[in-house]
């Protein structure tokens, strides 16, 4: 399904037409953050309506209910993330460092964000919920892109402070989810349980956590924003210069989360089902 066009592209489009046409550096910083308070007052109650017509798409029929797993799986896809980066990691030479760097950022939060924190969300409050999240991350994600530090526009900043305090309860658990996987993987670091502990002024935890327990138990380093008054997430002695047997072990640390979710969930699960 990665050819497909998702509900992500559209959200995307619409966040830049927004960004373009009203976060202009020619306006003053308190004019450009009313601006940002006045879309999000008119776009989230819009999703969530959009979102709350479509939760009932789950328990209608069975066809509405695969429609309504179809547009969630839109929302979750890997597909297209992971191809490009296999096509990146099967074209770029042994000594593109930075490419390999910044393609296990963007697994990593491919992972949290994309996936675990996106099924949170739905769990908690259905497509209501997650639309206006979607909403809010997709113009974030734009703006910041690979990097952990927030967004330095007024515009975008009640757009970050919302999604984060959604985004919390999801990223703390792909936190704990990747910090696990570490003790079934040779060669890592159980010190990825303590990572996520240290706080970074400027950061989006959302980001931070993951990336830090991620960078810790592999002995990775990577940027926390461009320029170099940065310092950089992982651990001191942590390696900047990545290769694709790093990459490797980064997905099988993000296959084996998944598992461990997948593991808990059923776990969970049975508990309720056995429960009086």
């Amino acid at each position: 399904m990665g050819w497909l066009p998702g509900p992500e592209d559209y959200l995307t489009k619409l966040a830049a037409f927004l960004t373009e046409r009203l976060d202009r550096t020619t306006r003053s910083n308190g004019e450009r953050l009313v601006r940002g308070i006045i879309v999000l007052a008119l776009f989230l109650p819009v999703f969530f309506w959009i979102g709350r017509a479509l939760d009932p798409l789950l328990f209608l029929s069975p066809f509405s209910f695969v429609a309504a797993a179809f547009a969630l799986s839109l929302l979750l896809r890997q597909h297209r993330l992971w191809a490009g980066i296999i096509r990146d990691s099967k074209s770029a030479a042994f000594e593109q460092h930075d490419l390999t760097r910044e393609n296990i950022k963007r697994a990593t939060f491919g992972f949290t964000d994309t996936v675990v924190s996106n099924l949170v969300i739905f769990a908690i409050g259905g497509f209501s919920l997650l639309l206006p999240y979607r909403f809010l991350r997709t113009a974030i994600d734009r703006a910041v892109e690979l990097n952990v530090a927030r967004p330095e526009s007024p515009f975008l900043r009640p757009f970050w402070l919302i999604a984060e305090l959604a985004a919390l309860p999801g990223s703390i658990l792909a936190t704990l989810m990747i910090a696990a996987a570490h003790i079934f993987i040779p060669g890592t670091r159980l010190v990825a349980f303590l990572a996520p502990l240290r706080g970074r002024k400027g950061a989006l935890p959302s980001r931070l956590m993951p990336l830090s327990a991620l960078a810790h138990g592999l002995n990775l380093s990577f940027r926390f924003a461009p320029g170099k008054r940065h310092p950089w997430v992982g651990p001191k002695e942590g390696r900047a210069k990545q290769t694709s047997a790093d990459l490797r072990k980064a997905g099988l640390v993000f296959l084996v989360a998944t598992l461990i979710g997948l593991l808990a969930t059923l776990m969970l699960l049975a508990f309720a089902l056995a429960g009086p």
